[in-house]
Protein backbone atom coordinates (compact mmCIF):
# COMPACT_ATOMS: atom_id res chain seq x y z
CA UNK A 1 0.00 0.00 0.00
CA UNK A 2 1.03 3.57 -0.02
CA UNK A 3 0.83 7.34 1.06
CA UNK A 4 -1.06 9.49 -1.24
CA UNK A 5 0.01 13.56 -1.31
CA UNK A 6 -1.91 16.29 -3.18
CA UNK A 7 0.35 19.29 -3.32
CA UNK A 8 -1.60 22.35 -4.56
CA UNK A 9 -2.63 20.12 -7.35
CA UNK A 10 -5.27 22.35 -9.57
CA UNK A 11 -7.52 21.37 -12.76
CA UNK A 12 -8.50 24.04 -15.15
CA UNK A 13 -10.65 23.09 -17.82
CA UNK A 14 -10.54 24.83 -21.29
CA UNK A 15 -12.42 27.72 -21.60
CA UNK A 16 -14.27 27.33 -17.55
CA UNK A 17 -14.20 30.55 -15.84
CA UNK A 18 -12.79 28.46 -12.39
CA UNK A 19 -10.80 25.64 -11.56
CA UNK A 20 -12.67 22.30 -11.65
CA UNK A 21 -10.38 21.53 -8.58
CA UNK A 22 -8.01 24.83 -6.99
CA UNK A 23 -4.82 24.14 -5.25
CA UNK A 24 -5.90 20.87 -3.46
CA UNK A 25 -3.37 19.97 -1.27
CA UNK A 26 -4.12 16.78 1.38
CA UNK A 27 -1.83 14.03 2.63
CA UNK A 28 -3.78 10.69 2.96
CA UNK A 29 -2.19 8.16 4.95
CA UNK A 30 -0.34 4.54 4.22
CA UNK A 31 -3.37 2.59 4.74
CA UNK A 32 -6.04 5.32 5.70
CA UNK A 33 -9.58 5.19 4.64
CA UNK A 34 -10.42 8.96 3.51
CA UNK A 35 -13.99 9.95 2.36
CA UNK A 36 -14.68 12.65 -0.42
CA UNK A 37 -17.69 14.27 -0.10
CA UNK A 38 -19.61 17.36 -1.15
CA UNK A 39 -22.93 18.32 -3.16
CA UNK A 40 -23.04 17.97 -6.92
CA UNK A 41 -20.26 19.81 -8.77
CA UNK A 42 -17.91 20.21 -6.36
CA UNK A 43 -15.08 18.64 -7.39
CA UNK A 44 -14.73 14.92 -5.64
CA UNK A 45 -14.89 12.66 -8.38
CA UNK A 46 -12.06 15.19 -10.36
CA UNK A 47 -9.77 15.07 -7.80
CA UNK A 48 -9.98 10.75 -7.40
CA UNK A 49 -9.58 11.17 -11.29
CA UNK A 50 -7.12 13.48 -11.40
CA UNK A 51 -4.84 10.78 -8.69
CA UNK A 52 -5.72 7.79 -11.20
CA UNK A 53 -4.31 9.53 -14.03
CA UNK A 54 -7.57 9.95 -15.90
CA UNK A 55 -7.56 13.66 -15.70
CA UNK A 56 -4.58 15.63 -16.72
CA UNK A 57 -3.77 18.22 -13.84
CA UNK A 58 -3.04 21.97 -14.80
CA UNK A 59 -0.51 22.65 -11.61
CA UNK A 60 0.79 21.19 -8.60
CA UNK A 61 1.72 17.60 -7.78
CA UNK A 62 0.64 13.95 -6.94
CA UNK A 63 2.58 11.97 -5.09
CA UNK A 64 2.37 8.21 -3.72
CA UNK A 65 4.62 7.30 -1.50
CA UNK A 66 6.59 10.72 -2.01
CA UNK A 67 6.96 9.69 -5.45
CA UNK A 68 5.90 12.02 -8.21
CA UNK A 69 3.29 10.45 -10.40
CA UNK A 70 1.84 13.65 -11.60
CA UNK A 71 2.72 12.81 -15.51
CA UNK A 72 2.80 8.75 -15.07
CA UNK A 73 0.73 7.21 -16.99
CA UNK A 74 -2.64 5.67 -15.55
CA UNK A 75 -1.47 2.08 -16.52
CA UNK A 76 1.58 2.50 -14.31
CA UNK A 77 0.60 4.28 -11.19
CA UNK A 78 -0.43 1.37 -9.42
CA UNK A 79 -4.39 2.37 -8.61
CA UNK A 80 -7.34 0.67 -8.98
CA UNK A 81 -10.35 2.12 -9.52
CA UNK A 82 -14.19 1.26 -8.82
CA UNK A 83 -16.83 2.91 -10.63
CA UNK A 84 -20.32 3.94 -10.25
CA UNK A 85 -21.70 1.83 -12.88
CA UNK A 86 -19.68 -1.11 -12.56
CA UNK A 87 -17.95 -1.54 -16.04
CA UNK A 88 -18.21 -5.13 -16.25
CA UNK A 89 -17.81 -7.32 -19.84
CA UNK A 90 -20.79 -8.62 -20.44
CA UNK A 91 -19.87 -11.10 -21.94
CA UNK A 92 -17.08 -12.86 -19.88
CA UNK A 93 -18.15 -14.79 -16.35
CA UNK A 94 -17.72 -13.17 -13.04
CA UNK A 95 -14.22 -15.06 -13.22
CA UNK A 96 -13.11 -13.68 -16.62
CA UNK A 97 -14.18 -9.83 -15.40
CA UNK A 98 -12.44 -10.57 -12.19
CA UNK A 99 -9.56 -12.12 -14.44
CA UNK A 100 -8.72 -9.85 -17.08
CA UNK A 101 -6.30 -7.15 -16.34
CA UNK A 102 -4.16 -10.43 -14.70
CA UNK A 103 -4.13 -11.86 -17.86
CA UNK A 104 -3.48 -8.80 -20.05
CA UNK A 105 -0.02 -8.43 -17.34
CA UNK A 106 0.98 -11.53 -18.35
CA UNK A 107 0.62 -13.34 -14.96
CA UNK A 108 0.88 -16.96 -14.52
CA UNK A 109 -2.30 -18.92 -14.39
CA UNK A 110 -1.91 -20.00 -10.74
CA UNK A 111 -1.19 -16.77 -9.28
CA UNK A 112 -4.55 -15.04 -11.28
CA UNK A 113 -6.09 -18.83 -9.78
CA UNK A 114 -5.21 -18.07 -6.26
CA UNK A 115 -5.79 -14.18 -6.59
CA UNK A 116 -9.52 -14.38 -7.95
CA UNK A 117 -10.35 -17.54 -5.59
CA UNK A 118 -9.25 -15.67 -2.00
CA UNK A 119 -11.27 -12.20 -3.92
CA UNK A 120 -14.64 -14.16 -4.24
CA UNK A 121 -14.15 -15.89 -1.04
CA UNK A 122 -13.76 -12.20 0.98
CA UNK A 123 -16.73 -10.79 -1.26
CA UNK A 124 -19.15 -13.78 -1.40
CA UNK A 125 -18.79 -14.50 -4.69
CA UNK A 126 -17.70 -18.06 -5.08
CA UNK A 127 -20.57 -19.52 -6.20
CA UNK A 128 -21.44 -16.65 -8.71
CA UNK A 129 -17.86 -17.36 -10.74
CA UNK A 130 -19.74 -18.80 -13.97
CA UNK A 131 -22.43 -16.83 -14.06
CA UNK A 132 -22.32 -13.18 -16.58
CA UNK A 133 -23.04 -9.76 -14.92
CA UNK A 134 -26.78 -10.10 -16.59
CA UNK A 135 -27.45 -13.10 -14.45
CA UNK A 136 -26.36 -11.04 -11.04
CA UNK A 137 -28.20 -8.34 -8.92
CA UNK A 138 -26.69 -5.09 -8.71
CA UNK A 139 -25.51 -5.61 -5.42
CA UNK A 140 -23.42 -8.45 -6.70
CA UNK A 141 -22.52 -6.79 -9.49
CA UNK A 142 -20.83 -4.12 -7.43
CA UNK A 143 -18.63 -6.56 -5.74
CA UNK A 144 -17.60 -8.12 -9.15
CA UNK A 145 -15.74 -4.73 -9.93
CA UNK A 146 -14.53 -4.94 -6.21
CA UNK A 147 -13.02 -7.95 -6.76
CA UNK A 148 -11.26 -6.98 -10.12
CA UNK A 149 -10.00 -4.19 -8.59
CA UNK A 150 -8.53 -6.39 -5.25
CA UNK A 151 -6.91 -9.13 -7.13
CA UNK A 152 -4.72 -6.32 -8.68
CA UNK A 153 -3.26 -5.84 -5.19
CA UNK A 154 -2.85 -2.11 -6.26
CA UNK A 155 -1.17 0.27 -3.80
CA UNK A 156 -4.43 2.76 -3.42
CA UNK A 157 -8.21 2.17 -3.93
CA UNK A 158 -10.02 4.57 -5.74
CA UNK A 159 -13.88 4.14 -5.52
CA UNK A 160 -16.42 6.79 -7.09
CA UNK A 161 -19.92 6.35 -5.74
CA UNK A 162 -19.91 2.72 -5.87
CA UNK A 163 -23.23 2.31 -3.70
CA UNK A 164 -25.42 4.93 -5.81
CA UNK A 165 -27.02 2.45 -8.18
CA UNK A 166 -27.95 0.08 -5.19
CA UNK A 167 -31.54 0.21 -3.18
CA UNK A 168 -31.27 2.10 0.22
CA UNK A 169 -31.11 -1.15 2.22
CA UNK A 170 -28.62 -2.86 -0.04
CA UNK A 171 -26.75 0.38 0.19
CA UNK A 172 -26.31 -0.20 4.42
CA UNK A 173 -25.44 -3.84 3.56
CA UNK A 174 -22.44 -3.47 1.10
CA UNK A 175 -21.25 -0.32 2.50
CA UNK A 176 -20.60 -2.18 5.72
CA UNK A 177 -18.98 -4.89 3.47
CA UNK A 178 -16.72 -2.57 2.25
CA UNK A 179 -15.70 -0.84 5.57
CA UNK A 180 -14.86 -4.62 6.95
CA UNK A 181 -12.79 -5.66 3.55
CA UNK A 182 -10.80 -2.36 3.74
CA UNK A 183 -9.65 -2.70 7.61
CA UNK A 184 -9.30 -6.69 6.31
CA UNK A 185 -7.25 -5.55 3.82
CA UNK A 186 -5.12 -2.47 4.88
CA UNK A 187 -5.66 -0.63 2.11
CA UNK A 188 -5.18 2.50 1.31
CA UNK A 189 -8.57 4.15 0.20
CA UNK A 190 -10.21 7.00 -1.50
CA UNK A 191 -13.87 7.30 -1.33
CA UNK A 192 -16.23 9.50 -3.22
CA UNK A 193 -20.28 10.14 -2.07
CA UNK A 194 -22.09 12.46 -2.51
CA UNK A 195 -24.06 10.93 0.79
CA UNK A 196 -23.26 12.74 4.05
CA UNK A 197 -24.37 8.97 6.15
CA UNK A 198 -22.03 7.10 4.10
CA UNK A 199 -18.79 9.32 5.23
CA UNK A 200 -19.65 9.71 8.03
CA UNK A 201 -20.19 6.42 8.86
CA UNK A 202 -16.93 5.05 6.75
CA UNK A 203 -14.38 7.12 6.21
CA UNK A 204 -11.34 7.27 9.28
CA UNK A 205 -11.30 11.35 7.88
CA UNK A 206 -13.49 12.84 5.65
CA UNK A 207 -12.64 15.62 3.43
CA UNK A 208 -15.70 18.23 2.59
CA UNK A 209 -15.60 19.73 -1.28
CA UNK A 210 -17.30 23.06 -2.28
CA UNK A 211 -16.52 24.53 -6.05
CA UNK A 212 -13.62 22.50 -6.32
CA UNK A 213 -12.05 23.93 -2.83
CA UNK A 214 -11.02 21.89 0.41
CA UNK A 215 -13.12 22.84 3.01
CA UNK A 216 -12.27 20.77 5.76
CA UNK A 217 -10.83 17.45 6.21
CA UNK A 218 -11.11 15.81 10.00
CA UNK A 219 -12.76 12.34 11.51
CA UNK A 220 -15.98 12.15 11.57
CA UNK A 221 -17.04 13.36 14.83
CA UNK A 222 -14.98 16.12 14.75
CA UNK A 223 -16.37 17.42 11.35
CA UNK A 224 -19.90 16.97 12.98
CA UNK A 225 -18.86 18.97 16.61
CA UNK A 226 -16.63 21.52 14.97
CA UNK A 227 -17.49 22.62 11.46
CA UNK A 228 -14.88 25.09 9.59
CA UNK A 229 -17.20 27.12 8.08
CA UNK A 230 -20.74 27.49 7.55
CA UNK A 231 -21.25 25.54 4.39
CA UNK A 232 -19.62 22.15 6.65
CA UNK A 233 -21.89 23.12 9.20
CA UNK A 234 -25.10 23.32 6.86
CA UNK A 235 -23.36 20.49 4.95
CA UNK A 236 -22.71 17.72 8.03
CA UNK A 237 -25.74 16.39 9.81
CA UNK A 238 -29.25 15.55 8.73
CA UNK A 239 -31.40 17.04 9.33
CA UNK A 240 -29.40 20.20 8.48
CA UNK A 241 -28.10 22.62 10.82
CA UNK A 242 -30.04 25.85 11.57
CA UNK A 243 -28.26 28.89 10.66
CA UNK A 244 -29.39 32.42 11.77
CA UNK A 245 -27.76 35.69 11.18
CA UNK A 246 -28.86 37.44 14.17
CA UNK A 247 -27.59 40.78 15.78
CA UNK A 248 -24.90 40.93 18.41
CA UNK A 249 -25.37 42.74 21.57
CA UNK A 250 -23.05 42.89 24.87
CA UNK A 251 -21.18 39.70 23.38
CA UNK A 252 -24.70 37.45 23.54
CA UNK A 253 -27.67 37.15 20.95
CA UNK A 254 -31.47 37.13 21.81
CA UNK A 255 -33.16 33.34 20.93
CA UNK A 256 -36.76 33.66 21.63
CA UNK A 257 -35.70 35.65 24.84
CA UNK A 258 -32.88 33.37 25.57
CA UNK A 259 -29.65 35.03 26.31
CA UNK A 260 -26.66 33.06 24.18
CA UNK A 261 -23.49 34.04 24.98
CA UNK A 262 -21.27 34.27 21.75
CA UNK A 263 -17.46 34.78 21.32
CA UNK A 264 -16.27 38.71 21.49
CA UNK A 265 -16.45 39.88 18.48
CA UNK A 266 -16.41 43.43 16.66
CA UNK A 267 -18.87 42.92 14.64
CA UNK A 268 -22.61 43.54 14.88
CA UNK A 269 -24.04 40.28 13.95
CA UNK A 270 -23.06 36.72 14.14
CA UNK A 271 -24.62 33.59 12.25
CA UNK A 272 -25.65 31.04 14.93
CA UNK A 273 -25.78 27.74 14.45
CA UNK A 274 -27.74 25.00 16.43
CA UNK A 275 -28.61 21.32 15.45
CA UNK A 276 -32.01 20.29 15.67
CA UNK A 277 -30.81 18.02 17.91
CA UNK A 278 -29.68 20.58 20.51
CA UNK A 279 -33.52 22.07 20.42
CA UNK A 280 -35.49 21.14 23.54
CA UNK A 281 -38.74 21.55 24.29
CA UNK A 282 -39.79 23.65 27.27
CA UNK A 283 -43.21 24.25 28.77
CA UNK A 284 -42.41 28.15 28.38
CA UNK A 285 -40.52 31.01 27.17
CA UNK A 286 -38.05 30.14 24.23
CA UNK A 287 -39.01 30.07 20.39
CA UNK A 288 -42.52 29.44 19.68
CA UNK A 289 -42.40 27.43 16.43
CA UNK A 290 -45.35 26.31 14.58
CA UNK A 291 -45.63 23.10 12.78
CA UNK A 292 -45.56 23.14 8.93
CA UNK A 293 -44.47 19.60 8.79
CA UNK A 294 -43.43 16.67 10.61
CA UNK A 295 -41.22 13.53 9.48
CA UNK A 296 -42.50 10.70 11.52
CA UNK A 297 -39.15 8.17 11.28
CA UNK A 298 -40.52 6.11 14.64
CA UNK A 299 -38.17 6.82 17.46
CA UNK A 300 -37.63 10.13 16.40
CA UNK A 301 -39.36 13.04 14.66
CA UNK A 302 -38.04 16.01 12.87
CA UNK A 303 -40.73 18.97 13.07
CA UNK A 304 -40.84 22.01 10.09
CA UNK A 305 -42.15 25.24 10.96
CA UNK A 306 -41.50 29.17 11.26
CA UNK A 307 -40.47 30.93 14.25
CA UNK A 308 -40.62 34.67 15.39
CA UNK A 309 -36.76 35.14 16.40
CA UNK A 310 -34.92 38.95 16.71
CA UNK A 311 -38.21 40.03 15.21
CA UNK A 312 -38.16 38.03 11.91
CA UNK A 313 -39.84 35.46 10.89
CA UNK A 314 -37.05 32.04 10.41
CA UNK A 315 -37.32 28.77 9.47
CA UNK A 316 -36.73 26.45 12.04
CA UNK A 317 -35.97 22.14 12.42
CA UNK A 318 -36.38 20.56 15.62
CA UNK A 319 -35.61 16.79 16.35
CA UNK A 320 -38.03 15.27 18.87
CA UNK A 321 -38.78 12.17 20.77
CA UNK A 322 -41.34 10.07 18.56
CA UNK A 323 -43.98 9.64 21.70
CA UNK A 324 -44.56 13.96 21.23
CA UNK A 325 -46.88 13.00 19.19
CA UNK A 326 -46.70 16.52 17.08
CA UNK A 327 -49.08 17.34 14.32
CA UNK A 328 -49.30 20.34 11.88
CA UNK A 329 -50.21 22.95 12.76
CA UNK A 330 -49.25 22.63 16.48
CA UNK A 331 -47.02 25.16 18.64
CA UNK A 332 -44.46 23.92 19.96
CA UNK A 333 -41.70 25.95 22.56
CA UNK A 334 -38.24 25.52 22.22
CA UNK A 335 -35.03 26.39 23.82
CA UNK A 336 -31.77 25.72 22.34
CA UNK A 337 -28.71 23.89 24.83
CA UNK A 338 -26.21 26.64 25.59
CA UNK A 339 -23.39 23.85 25.49
CA UNK A 340 -23.96 23.13 21.99
CA UNK A 341 -24.07 26.43 20.01
CA UNK A 342 -22.07 27.29 16.95
CA UNK A 343 -20.70 30.96 16.11
CA UNK A 344 -19.44 31.52 12.81
CA UNK A 345 -18.19 35.30 11.27
CA UNK A 346 -20.86 36.64 9.09
CA UNK A 347 -18.58 37.89 6.48
CA UNK A 348 -16.14 35.27 6.11
CA UNK A 349 -18.23 32.41 7.30
CA UNK A 350 -15.30 30.79 9.56
CA UNK A 351 -15.78 29.45 12.45
CA UNK A 352 -15.02 31.65 15.50
CA UNK A 353 -13.59 30.00 18.50
CA UNK A 354 -14.62 30.94 22.31
CA UNK A 355 -11.18 31.79 23.15
CA UNK A 356 -9.55 33.20 20.20
CA UNK A 357 -12.34 34.39 17.82
CA UNK A 358 -10.10 32.69 15.57
CA UNK A 359 -10.56 28.75 13.53
CA UNK A 360 -7.72 26.56 12.51
CA UNK A 361 -7.28 26.13 8.70
CA UNK A 362 -8.95 23.45 6.95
Amino acid sequence: MASVTFDRASLIYAGAERPAVDEFSLEIADGEFLVLVGPSGSGKSTVLRMLAGLEEISSGEIRLDGKDVTDVDPKDRDIAMVFQNYALYPHMTVVENMSFALKRKKFQKDEIRRRVHEAAEMLDLTSLLDRKPKELSGGQRQRVAMGRAIVREPAVFCMDEPLSNLDAKLRVQTRTQIARLQRRLGATTVYVTHDQVEAMTMGDRVAVLKDGTLQQVAPPRELYERPANVFVAGFIGSPAMNLLQLPVTEDAVDFGGQRLTVPAMDAAEVTLGIRPEHLELVTEGGIALRVDMVEALGADAHVYGPAEIAGEERQIVARVSGAQRVATGDVLHLAARADSIHCFDVASGLRLDAATNEVASP
